[in-house]
């Protein structure tokens, strides 16, 4: 068991990282409004289609990767455990805890911000909350991605 507890830490933060990018093809005509909702970049044309597929998926996506990535954190905390709390083990968490707080304190108001206006609503706020929502997509593409490759060099290099 002790062996298979990184494995599946590994799984769930590469089967997030690849949802993550996912999301991020789908968002990329968009990826300036994470920097500036008014960007001219971005036609409101785009904005709108993007809105639109996201709330398609907005409602099966979230609760799914809710569930991995607490699923990954759990399992990363029974390794911790698991290895005596040793250095490596506190070298995970350390990257794992403050990023998995900020993304889930601020991931459903991100979500709401899109789910709860309609496509062909006011501009600003479609803009607004694509712009938020793809921001914490980016943040969980770098948690997960950072995560998988952490566990993977740690696994590599001390546990052989």
């Amino acid at each position: 068991m002790t062996n298979l507890v990184p494995a599946l830490v590994i799984s769930l933060f590469a089967f997030a990282t690849g949802f993550f990018v996912l999301l991020s093809y789908i968002e990329k005509p968009i990826w300036p409004l994470m920097f500036k909702t008014a960007s001219p970049k971005v036609g409101d044309e785009d904005a709108r289609l993007i809105h639109a597929e996201l709330k398609r998926v907005i409602k099966i996506a979230p609760p799914t990767m809710k569930t991995v990535l607490g699923s990954g954190t759990i399992f990363t905390l029974i390794q911790t455990w698991q290895r005596d709390f040793d250095w490596a083990s506190l070298t995970v968490l350390a990257f794992l805890i403050p990023c998995m707080s900020y993304i889930f304190s601020n991931v459903n108001s991100r979500i709401q911000a899109v789910d709860e206006v309609p496509s062909n609503g006011d501009i600003e706020d479609v803009r607004r909350g694509l712009g938020r929502l793809a921001a914490i997509h980016h943040i969980g593409l770098a948690t997960a991605g950072g995560l998988t490759l952490l566990q993977l060099v740690i696994g590599i290099v001390l546990y052989r």
